[in-house]
């Protein structure tokens, strides 16, 4: 290894220590209650070095809430499997990101400053809201331009999905911390992908795939 590669090394080694002590003291104190110099002590490094990774308290926010989603690698996958078994391998993809991976525990620390820090809920709410359900339009997009599905108002379409997700896990989830993922959660975003391909498939499904979830 040259010296640059080391010194990248190095770099990208403090850059993590200090996102996973940032990730520490936002879960435990909250955004206004974590301070730099305490994160940074955490992480080993000098103020000046988190400032160099991150130029502000909510860019390193922003970074550990980007963090806590799966990565879009797994949307390369749209072409290699059957369609059904790929946006149900992708809701539960990102329904495991919010319940494991923190992201409702992130989302409530979001909310509770909106009274005192409205930018930074708007931010957060641009960022990882807004682009996930822009993504999600620019991938239905695509399967309507490969034939996979019928042209559609993809910007309906992602949102009729997603708020499914929303009402029956979500929005549950943010106002009970203790709340885990249940055991019938696989059946709901099937029948909300079967639900959807009804709609927007280009192959007609048959009625029988359609099974009644819970109570709702």
């Amino acid at each position: 290894m040259g010296l640059e590669g080391y010194r990248r090394s190095v770099s990208e080694t403090k850059r993590a220590s200090i996102l996973n002590a940032g990730r520490l003291h936002f879960l435990s104190k909250g955004y206004n209650g974590a301070a730099i110099a305490d994160i940074a002590r955490e992480a080993d490094v000098s103020t000046a070095t988190l400032y160099k990774h991150f130029t502000s308290k909510e860019e390193l926010f922003a970074a550990v809430v980007n963090g806590a989603y799966p990565d879009d690698e797994y949307l390369a996958t749209a072409q290699q499997t059957d369609l059904e078994e790929f946006m149900v391998g992708l809701l539960q993809h990102y329904l495991r990101a919010h319940f494991e991976g923190q992201v409702n525990t992130l989302l409530r620390i979001v909310i509770a400053e909106v009274p005192s820090a409205p930018q930074l809920a708007q931010d957060m709410f641009e960022r990882f809201i807004t682009l996930r359900y822009r993504q999600l339009e620019q991938l239905a997009d695509h399967l309507v331009a490969q034939g996979k599905l019928k042209p559609h108002d993809t910007h309906y379409g992602v949102r009729l999905i997603g708020g499914v997700l929303k009402e029956y896990f979500i929005w549950p989830a943010l106002f009970d911390a203790g709340m885990t993922l249940p055991e019938d959660a696989g059946k709901v975003v099937r029948r909300a992908v079967g639900d959807y391909l009804e709609l927007y498939g280009v192959q007609q499904r048959p009625v029988s795939r359609r099974k009644k979830i819970g109570s709702g």
